[in-house]
C-alpha cells in the first residue's frame, strides 16, 4: 500500500494524538485511502526530522493518532492553515523534493483579486475591490449602499466590518460591535479598526435571502482523479442577524443550498442557477491555479443576487469543510475528502511511471 502524507495544523495534530475530535475527520482519510490503496501518514512540518528524509509520522489506530518514524511520503496533501516561519520553510523545502499539493500560495485577498481580474471572462463575478485608504472608503460609500472593510489576510470573519448607508447615517456592524454614526465618526472608527494593518474595501452585493437573512455559498472546488477542477459540494451559510456575518464561528448557520434558494429562485430555474455557480467557481479556480499550479483544494465563498447571478466574495485555500457537515450534507462532506485523495493517488501513479528517455 502506498503512503500519502497529510500535513495538518499543530493544534489539529494534538487533538488527534489525544483522540479528540476536530474539523478534520481523520477516519475519512483512512477509509477512503484504503479504497484507493493509500495509507495516510499524518504530520505537521515540525515533525520532519533533520535532513528532511524521515518524519515522525502519525497513523490512525481507530481512536487516536500513534507515532512511527517513517520515510517522508513522495506525495503530500498540505492542510496546514497556520504556521510560523520555520514551518513554512519546511513546506517550501519539501515542495522542491516531493509532490506537495496545496503548497505555499499568496493568500492576500487584494493580490488574489488582482490575479483573477487579469482574466476578462471572470470579471463579472468579482465585486469592486480595492486596498483600504480613507479616500477610497469615502468613494465607495458614495457609490454603494453596503460596503465591507476586511483584512487582506484573514479567515472565519475575524476583523470583517459591514457598513450600511442609511441617508446621512451609517451602520457599522462587526462581530461584537454594532453602532449608528455620522460619516466623520465612521471614518474615525474605521481608521481605528484598521490600525496599521493591510485591509481592503469591497462592494457589498445585494445577496439573496433565506428567512429574511442574507446567505452566501461555500463551494468546495478541488482537483479530482483526472487532475481536473470539480465542485465537490455547495452549501448555504445564512448570516447571523446581529452581526450580518455568515461564518459558522460568528453565529451563521449552514443549510442545504437547495433549501436556501427555494424561496427566491423559481423551481424551473434552480438547476440552472446551481450550474452557473459551479461554472463560475471552476473558472475562478483555473485562473488562480495559473499562478499557483500546486493548488488543488479551495473553499470559495460565493453569493447570488435575487436573479441568481453568481459573485465571488473570497477564496479560501484549504477549505475547513465543516459547513457541509453542519448542513447535514454528509455525502458532500465525504466527497471533499475523496477528491484530494484521488488526486494524490493520480500523482503517486505518475511518480512511479518510468521517465521517457529523450530520443
Amino acid at each position: 500500500m502506498n503512503r500519502i502524507g497529510i500535513m495538518l495544523d499543530w493544534g489539529i495534530m494534538q487533538r488527534g494524538i489525544k483522540g479528540d475530535k476536530s474539523y478534520e475527520h481523520l477516519p475519512y482519510y483512512v477509509e477512503i485511502g484504503k479504497e484507493l490503496g493509500l495509507e495516510p501518514v499524518f504530520f505537521h512540518p515540525l515533525h520532519v526530522m533533520a535532513g528532511e528524509e524521515k518524519v515522525r509520522g502519525y497513523f490512525w489506530n481507530g481512536s487516536r493518532l500513534v507515532p512511527r518514524l517513517v520515510q517522508i511520503p513522495r506525495v503530500i496533501h498540505n492542510r496546514v492553515l497556520t504556521g510560523n516561519a520555520r514551518a513554512r520553510g519546511v513546506i517550501s523545502r519539501l515542495s522542491k523534493k516531493k509532490k506537495v499539493f496545496n503548497g505555499l500560495v499568496v493568500r492576500d485577498k487584494r493580490r488574489v483579486h488582482q490575479m483573477l481580474w487579469k482574466n476578462p471572462q471572470i470579471r463579472k463575478y468579482l465585486p469592486h475591490t480595492v486596498a483600504y485608504s480613507p479616500s477610497q472608503l469615502r468613494q465607495f460609500l458614495e457609490m454603494y449602499r453596503v460596503v465591507y472593510v476586511k483584512p487582506s489576510i484573514g479567515s472565519v470573519g475575524i476583523g470583517v466590518a459591514r457598513i450600511e448607508r442609511h441617508g446621512n447615517e451609517y451602520h457599522f456592524i462587526a462581530s461584537k460591535k454594532k453602532k449608528t454614526m455620522s460619516l466623520n465618526q465612521l471614518m474615525r472608527t474605521v481608521r481605528s479598526w484598521v490600525g496599521g494593518k493591510r485591509f481592503l474595501i469591497q462592494q457589498g452585493i445585494q445577496l439573496a435571502r433565506y428567512e429574511g437573512k442574507t446567505f452566501d455559498i461555500r463551494v468546495s472546488v478541488q482537483r479530482n482523479a483526472d487532475k481536473e477542477w470539480a465542485v465537490s459540494g455547495m452549501v448555504a451559510k445564512v448570516a447571523n442577524q446581529h452581526n450580518k456575518l455568515s461564518n459558522l464561528s460568528r453565529g451563521g448557520r449552514a443549510v442545504p443550498l437547495t433549501t436556501a434558494i427555494a424561496p427566491t429562485i423559481a423551481e424551473d430555474a434552480q438547476a440552472e442557477t446551481m450550474e452557473r455557480i459551479k461554472e463560475a467557481a471552476i473558472e475562478i479556480a483555473r485562473q488562480y491555479s495559473h499562478h499557483f499550479p500546486s493548488l488543488a483544494d479551495l473553499g470559495m465563498d460565493m453569493g447570488i443576487d435575487e436573479k441568481g447571478n453568481p459573485y465571488l466574495i473570497e477564496v479560501n485555500v484549504r477549505d475547513q469543510r465543516y459547513s457541509f457537515y453542519k448542513a447535514g450534507e454528509k455525502a458532500m462532506f465525504k466527497q471533499t475528502y475523496r477528491h484530494p485523495l484521488e488526486y494524490g493517488h493520480t500523482l503517486l501513479h505518475e511518480e512511479r511511471k518510468p521517465k521517457k528517455k529523450p530520443a
